[in-house]
């Protein structure tokens, strides 16, 4: 989605991560194509330059389809590590009642 600076710094730390073997098999997607353009091509040219390998554009999922988007989480995070969603508990500090 598009966004600032925070962004862009967690998209690299996880990129950075997932380089370093740190963490595996996290998706990381880029949307809205057009926001990012400049983006991609700074990352392709980045491959061209030989300062990251083109292995490492297959890290990135770049889509404009919020389908393709849910697809891609589902396939890569939900299915891939067997999250399954938690009934959610009130918290009595927030102030939530108890029903």
């Amino acid at each position: 989605m598009p966004g600032g600076i925070g962004t862009l710094d967690e998209l690299f730390e996880a990129l950075t991560l997932i380089q370093n073997r740190i963490i595996a098999g996290f998706p990381v997607v880029i949307f809205d194509k057009e926001y990012h353009k400049d983006l991609c091509e700074h990352i392709e040219m980045m491959v061209k330059h030989e300062s990251i390998s083109a292995e490492d554009m297959e890290l990135l999922f770049v889509t404009d389809s919020v389908e393709d988007l849910v697809a891609h989480i589902r396939k890569y995070s939900i299915k891939k590590f067997g999250l399954k969603k938690k009934a959610y508990k009130a918290k009595w500090w927030f102030g939530e009642s108890r029903k």
